[in-house]
C-alpha cells in the first residue's frame, strides 16, 4: 500500500495527502482506491499537482474524512480488469444462449437431435417428443399383456416358476423355508436341523461322517434355541439321536457354560512346539493364591467363585494371561479397562502335577536319608552290644 494517508471532502474533486508521494506513484487517468465507512471508492485522477495534492476527474460523493489509507491502481490494470469482466459476461451470455437453443430442441424437435455442450463437444440422441412417441401404447394391455389386471396372468407372463436355478420362487416354494446359501441374517424362533434315518448312500449324505456302504444312519437332530424364565436366560445347543438328547447350554446370569460331560481340548504332542517342563513349581505355587470370592461385576454380581486371581498368575506365567474383550466387564456401570482372563484348570493341572512330582522327589530323597540313618543306628547298636 502507498505511503501516507489522504483527506477526501464531500462533493470536492480535490484530494489532499499527508506523507504521500502522488508525483511518483500516480499519473493522469490512474485511479485511487479508498475504503470509507466500509464502502470501497474508485476515484479517477485528472491531474497530479504535487506530492500531496491532486484533482479527481469526478467529485468525490462520499462523506468527508481524513487519515484514510489508499491504493494506487494504474490505468492499464483497471482497463484490463474491465476487459476481462466483459469477456466473462460475454461467455456467460453465449452459454445461456446455447442452453436455450439446446432446450428448445429437446422440447420441440422430433427424431434425433444434436446437443452442443459448453466445452464444444456434442451429444446425439432422441428428443423428448421422439421418446414420447416411441413409448406410446407400450403399457396398453390390448397391445401387450392379454390381461394386465389379472395378477396371476401378469406374473405368469413375467416369470417362470420352479424350484431350480433361473426360476422364480412362489410363496409356497420349499426353498423359502431353508437357510441354505445364506451369508448371514437373523432368524426369529428356534433352528432345527434334522438328518432322517436312512441307508448310507441312499438317504442324505454327510461328507464329514464316513459310514460303510449299506450301514443304517441314525436319525439325528441338532437344535439351537433359547430359554427364558422369570429368573434366568439360557442359550441351548441340543443334539438329539432318536428319542434321547444331550444338552450344551450357556447361562447368561453366571456367564458360565455347561456340557453334559466335559469340554475336550486337543493336546496331541504332534501339534505342540517348545515343550518345556515348569521349573521350580513349589516356589511358583507359593506366589499364586487359591481363593474364593463373590463377583461384583454387573452381569455376574453376587455369584460365588473359586480359583486363581489373574494378576497372581500374570506374575508367574504372564504368557498364560489373556485379555477379555474391552467393554465386556463392568462394575457399577463403569467398564473395567483391559480385563484379564485365564484358564485356571489348565494352569492348576500343570502346576500342581509338577509340584507333586517335586514333593515326591523330596520324599524319595528324605526316605533314602532316613534309611541311611537307620542303617547307621543299627550298626552303632551292634557295636554297643
Amino acid at each position: 500500500m502507498p505511503a501516507g494517508t489522504i483527506t477526501l471532502t464531500n462533493n470536492s474533486a480535490t484530494v489532499t495527502g499527508s506523507g504521500t508521494s502522488f508525483t511518483t506513484e500516480l499519473k493522469p487517468n490512474d485511479f485511487i482506491v479508498a475504503i470509507v465507512g466500509g464502502i470501497t471508492y474508485t476515484l479517477g485522477v485528472q491531474s497530479v499537482g504535487s506530492a500531496t495534492g491532486l484533482t479527481l476527474i469526478t467529485a468525490y460523493n462520499g462523506p468527508t474524512t481524513s487519515g484514510v489509507a489508499w491504493t494506487a491502481v494504474p490505468n492499464a490494470a483497471l482497463v484490463g480488469i474491465t476487459a476481462q469482466v466483459a469477456a466473462d459476461v460475454a461467455k456467460a451470455i453465449r452459454g445461456l444462449n446455447l442452453d436455450k437453443a439446446n432446450w428448445q430442441q429437446i422440447y420441440s424437435a422430433s427424431g434425433n437431435i444434436t446437443i452442443t455442450l459448453p466445452d464444444g463437444s456434442q451429444y446425439n440422441g432422441p428428443s423428448w417428443n421422439a421418446l414420447s412417441s416411441s413409448l406410446s401404447g407400450k403399457m396398453d394391455k390390448s397391445q401387450n399383456l392379454s390381461d394386465v389386471s389379472n395378477k396371476a396372468t401378469a406374473w405368469n407372463n413375467l416369470a417362470v416358476y420352479g424350484s431350480t436355478a433361473n426360476t422364480a420362487a412362489q410363496g409356497n416354494d420349499s426353498r423359502l423355508g431353508t437357510i441354505n446359501n445364506k451369508s448371514g441374517g437373523s432368524i426369529t424362533g428356534d433352528v432345527i436341523a434334522t438328518r432322517p434315518t436312512g441307508s448310507y448312500g441312499v438317504g442324505p449324505t454327510v461328507s464329514s461322517i464316513v459310514y460303510p456302504p449299506g450301514a443304517q444312519v441314525p436319525s439325528v437332530q441338532w437344535q439351537f434355541f433359547s430359554e427364558v424364565n422369570a429368573t434366568s436366560r439360557y442359550g441351548h445347543l441340543r443334539l438329539w439321536q432318536d428319542a434321547s438328547y444331550k444338552d450344551w447350554y450357556f447361562d447368561y446370569s453366571s456367564g458360565s457354560a455347561y456340557a453334559p460331560s466335559s469340554w475336550q481340548n486337543n493336546s496331541d504332542e504332534r501339534i505342540k512346539d517348545k515343550i518345556t517342563r515348569i521349573q521350580d513349581p513349589l516356589e511358583k505355587m507359593k506366589q499364586i493364591k487359591g481363593c474364593t470370592w463373590v463377583r461384583k461385576d454387573d452381569q455376574s454380581k453376587g455369584i460365588h467363585g473359586i480359583g486363581f486371581i489373574a494378576q497372581d498368575v500374570q506374575g508367574v506365567f504372564p504368557e498364560m494371561v489373556s485379555h477379555a474383550r474391552q467393554g465386556s466387564v463392568s462394575v457399577d456401570g463403569v467398564d473395567i479397562d483391559d480385563p484379564l482372563a485365564i484358564n485356571p484348570g489348565d494352569i492348576a493341572a500343570a502346576l500342581h502335577h509338577e509340584a507333586i512330582l517335586a514333593l515326591m522327589d523330596k520324599i524319595d530323597k528324605q526316605d533314602a536319608i532316613i534309611a541311611e540313618l537307620q542303617s547307621r543306628m543299627k550298626a552303632i547298636d551292634g557295636l554297643d552290644a
